[in-house]
């Protein structure tokens, strides 16, 4: 439940910035000096593309890597031998 809303959250407060870079009005109720050129938030950041995204690419080739090495060294049990006590052709005696 505390992941749903925190997912919940996060999407209202991206399409509030969302909001906000694109309507300068919405932004000069927020910052009252928002139309000067030097202002820097959230908002102007958002508006000129220079929010980036978490790298994932070191960490999802370290797992895999983990995976893959990890998986070699797991010591696989030899199969199970045939059990000739279950086997079809031995069946109760006949009286």
């Amino acid at each position: 439940m505390a992941k749903a809303a925190l997912a919940g959250l996060l999407v209202l407060l991206l399409l509030f910035v969302s909001a906000l870079s694109v309507c300068p009005s919405l932004h000069h109720l927020l910052h009252h000096d928002s139309n000067d050129s030097d202002h820097c938030c959230l908002v102007t950041a958002f508006a000129k593309g220079q929010v980036g995204t978490a790298d994932v690419v070191p960490v999802v080739a370290f797992i895999s890597l983990v995976f893959l090495c990890g998986t070699s060294l797991v010591k696989t049990a030899p199969p199970a031998s045939f059990d000739y006590r279950l086997s079809p052709s031995r069946a109760p005696p006949l009286v």
